[in-house]
């Protein structure tokens, strides 16, 4: 039986993970493997202003660590809430520059148990939202066995109401979905027979259309694919460069994103590779989630971390810290480093979501009623 264990325990780990960045990124701004050539481009800090309070969360409410900036600002984010069917279950969120927030709900999808599981990832454009589940199967009779989950990309408006739920093929464990602008949908995943990387084309009935291949050296398993992946030793998934991998918009084309890897972005059309984006990321840190995606400048989060090893004498522990590392401004045309931003203490405990037309927007909890908060930033130097 296909399992979406692996995805949860991701979804898990993001979460505490990203509680751990928010409670240590005050303590440092500098890493020691950092090479000396940053020093060369400008440095700036964030000045958060007062929180605005949102539509989103209560008391008791997690947030997971995986979320999306909109091209138009809006923020694509998971968090357990009141309509929540099963304790701790995720659902996906909108929530505009305003602080107003829409619910992507799973619905009813005929065929299937109304038992489907959060968004395990998604997508955003400027017309649809997609989000990655497992759902189960009806049994014709009570008598026949139990049937596996499948992998469904579930298909939304930007206003929330689900459009089509399209069955994934078998064969692969699907783990990033895109839209491009005619409809067609991008499946990224591992073949459950090698774990070799595919790439499907599919149309919105789930039929595949074409399969695009990557490398002769395969993204994900590739000598080093492992070594690239921050959390390849955490999560024993066997996924390389595609365990935490992201697509998002890019002009007609889509991006691949191999977010906690040090592999590179992949722009793939309808019909192939279009171009590979090596990324100059500074030595000791991995690529972190997006803030921005534009022509002239890719922002994101960047983080460092692995295993804590035991002192002498110590039982060996699978704790796992990821250290935080600056946003990097990113040159698409060469991969090299434009900028760093580093968060001011005050705004040390919020998570970064956002960066649109100049401001950034973070996400924390009201200490009081636990409802989620905004906080906007603008660089000084």
């Amino acid at each position: 039986m296909k399992s979406p264990w692996n995805f949860v325990m991701l979804g898990l780990f993001c979460a505490s993970a990203f509680s751990a960045l928010a409670q240590d990124a005050g303590k440092t701004s500098t890493n020691k493997e950092v090479s000396k050539a940053e020093d060369a481009f400008p440095h700036y800090t964030l000045e958060f202003g007062k929180p605005q309070k949102t539509t989103l969360g209560g008391s008791g409410t997690v947030m997971s660590g995986i979320h999306t900036c909109g091209e138009d600002g809006t923020i694509f984010l998971e968090v357990t809430d009141a309509q929540s069917d099963h304790m701790g279950l995720m659902a996906l969120h909108s929530l505009d520059p305003s602080g107003q927030s829409i619910r992507f709900s799973p619905g009813h999808v005929p065929g299937f148990t109304d038992e489907i599981g959060w968004p395990l990832r998604f997508f955003a454009s400027e017309t649809h939202v997609a989000a990655l589940v497992y759902a189960t199967p009806i049994k014709a009779s009570l008598s026949d066995p139990d049937q596996d989950q499948v992998e469904m990309a579930l298909i939304y408006d930007r206003k929330g109401a689900l459009q089509k739920a399209v069955r994934l093929p078998g064969g692969l464990q699907v783990t990033a979905l895109g839209i491009y602008e005619s409809g067609n949908l991008l499946a990224v995943g591992a073949d459950n027979r090698d774990q070799s990387a595919r790439l499907l084309v599919m149309d919105d009935k789930g039929d595949t259309i074409r399969e695009i291949r990557l490398f002769d050296e395969d993204y994900n398993l590739s000598k080093n694919a492992k070594e690239d992946q921050m959390l390849s030793r955490v999560v024993q998934n066997k996924s390389g460069a595609l365990g935490m991998m992201k697509i998002v918009p890019y002009g007609p084309n889509l991006l691949l994103l191999p977010t906690y890897s040090r592999q590179p972005i992949i722009e793939v059309n309808e019909h192939g590779i279009v171009r590979v984006y090596p990324l100059q990321m500074p030595n000791g840190f991995f690529l972190g989630e997006p803030l921005s995606i534009s022509k002239k400048s890719w922002k994101f989060e960047t983080s460092g971390g692995g295993l804590e090893e035991p002192k002498n004498n110590e039982e060996a522990t699978k704790s796992f810290i990821i250290k935080p590392g600056p946003v990097l401004f990113f040159n698409p045309s060469d991969g090299s480093v434009l900028g760093k931003v580093e968060k001011s203490v005050d705004g040390s405990k919020a998570m970064l979501v956002c960066e649109h037309d100049g401001e950034y927007t973070a996400l924390t909890t009201n200490p009081k009623d636990g409802s989620l908060e905004i906080l906007k930033a603008s660089i000084s130097q």
